[in-house]
């Protein structure tokens, strides 16, 4: 029995003990975190290299000195990115208030913001959808410039992007992301589907670079584009073209080819060889590879086709259906584009008399038979044509545009060789001292204005401002409807344009 009362009286001590003991620890720590999201969206949608702000509340019970803050922005795949090749998984914030400057590649994310108690380790987690839109968004890109440096902008309008929300140009992305101009004078711009890549070529011993296709920031050199890197002295880039996923490249006469089958760049191999050449500029291409690239050959002004083991071959000697011989022009390329039926459209002059041009037309959805050439048309009617500063082609029907300083004329090639005058610019424009420096016809498959788009780039050189004309036409006639031109400014001098699908 005492060894009970013992018992007892032991037990009432130490319950009273625990009654009064304060301890050193204050149990508000191990209160929960309630972060307030009533001012944050329930997604978000950026632009690359627009700020992204967030600005949640936090309630706790304790001093925030004891908070700590991480926002952060992770894919739920772990698919690396097609453009940078890696998981993104990235640390953007770590204050409660997120104001990032958005560098992350385009993309469906997670951006998750997590508030911890640095004294317990209690956390509080908050998630929302991000989507990231790139800086270089889908459009009609434009490469602009001077003698010493080149830019790219990007033309957006729902004409040419059937869910565009903007009507306008988004200026300069080349230099805004690198921080520069590309050096040199403007050459080519072109986009590249399988690597999303961007390449920006320019005139000059410099030659451009590779550019990452979400916001044209640089990746190589042009001098770092090929296996065998180019010295300065070497470097002169000419034409470029593709098809499906191989690229070919006219550097200082010389044709180089690359496959981009996959989403990683592949360089530019030795120059092509087999024969003895000079390559103008304009190469041409069929998507069903009978042909891995046609060109001109400067020095014998002979057509040369790539066969499928990347050598030169001359093509037969011309068949009893040959419009010409291909291996006997004995012409001067002026300018050549595909058109109509996909077949090539090339502007040839005497080479003793450059009053007098022709248009030949090739056809290369068949293999060499000796007649692939299978137009061949005087175009001596087409008058100022010794004067054009421009053409273009129609693929809707057998268009040929072709510009003087002032004027956009229609070459009808096919019905004696005369001309029909199709624009004027405007008297304000031509007055200020504009010309016309470009023209580009919009020919992006499945758009419902493929064909039906002319754009005109005119520059003044006095002021160094260049403006780009939208000009609606009738894709069968050739006919341009003035009443619905649409003018965009901020340029300087545009030389070419292609269409950026992604």
């Amino acid at each position: 029995m005492n060894k009970n009362i013992w018992i007892l009286i032991m037990g009432f001590f130490l319950f009273q003990a625990c009654l009064d003991d304060e301890g050193n620890y204050s149990y508000s720590d191990l209160l929960p975190i309630e972060i307030d999201s009533s001012k944050m969206s329930n997604s978000y949608r950026i632009t690359q290299l627009d700020y992204l702000v967030v600005d949640p509340e936090v309630k706790q019970g304790v001093d925030d000195s004891n908070l700590s803050y991480e926002w952060r922005i992770f894919q739920e795949s772990n698919v690396p990115n097609s453009e940078t090749g890696k998981v993104v998984n990235d640390v953007v914030g770590q204050g409660r208030k997120l104001n990032y400057k958005v560098t992350t590649p385009p993309g469906e994310y997670t951006l998750s913001f997590t508030v911890t108690d640095k004294q317990n380790g209690v956390s509080e987690v908050i998630s929302r959808k991000l989507y990231v839109e790139s800086f270089a968004s889908v459009g009609l890109m434009v490469m602009h410039g001077d003698a010493d440096s080149t830019d790219v902008s990007i033309l957006v309008n729902d004409r040419i992007v059937s869910d565009a929300t903007m009507d306008g140009v988004k200026h300069n992305i080349f230099s805004i992301t690198n921080g520069r101009r590309a050096v040199g004078a403007p050459g080519m711009v072109a986009y590249v589907n399988n690597t999303h890549n961007v390449y920006v070529y320019t005139k000059g011993n410099a030659g451009g670079f590779r550019t990452r296709g979400s916001d044209l920031e640089i990746l190589d050199s042009y001098a770092d584009m090929f296996t065998e890197s180019l010295e300065s002295n070497k470097i002169n880039f000419q034409g470029y073209n593709s098809w499906s996923y191989n690229d070919l490249l006219v550097n200082d006469g010389r044709l180089y080819f690359a496959s981009q089958a996959s989403t990683t760049f592949v360089k530019f191999g030795i120059p092509i060889f087999g024969l003895e050449y000079y390559a103008e500029p304009f190469i041409g291409t069929q998507e069903r590879g009978y042909y891995f690239g046609v060109f001109y050959d400067r020095l014998q002004r002979r057509f040369l086709y790539i066969d499928g083991q990347k050598l030169l071959k001359t093509f037969k000697e011309a068949g009893a259906s040959a419009a010409f011989d291909m291996n006997a022009v004995g012409k001067d390329m002026v300018y050549a584009e595909h058109g109509f039926e996909k077949k090539w459209y090339c502007v040839m002059c005497d080479p003793d008399n450059v009053t007098d041009h022709s248009v030949y037309v090739c056809d290369f959805s068949k293999f060499d038979d000796g007649n692939r050439g299978v137009g061949k048309y005087s175009a001596s009617g087409c008058t100022d044509m010794k004067d054009a500063k421009a053409f273009a082609v129609g693929n809707r029907s057998e268009l040929l545009y072709y510009a003087t300083a002032t004027e956009v004329k229609q070459c009808n090639f096919k019905d004696g060789g005369t001309s029909t005058l199709r624009y004027t610019l405007p008297n304000e424009l031509i007055q200020a001292g504009y010309e016309i420096t470009m023209m580009y016809l919009f020919k992006v498959s499945g758009n419902e204005n493929e064909g039906k788009l002319l754009y005109v780039g005119v520059y003044n050189s006095t002021t160094g401002e260049g403006k780009l004309l939208e000009c609606p036409i009738v894709e069968t006639s050739g006919e341009v409807l003035k009443d619905k031109v649409e003018t965009y400014d901020g340029f300087k001098k545009i030389t070419h344009m292609a269409y950026k699908s992604k």
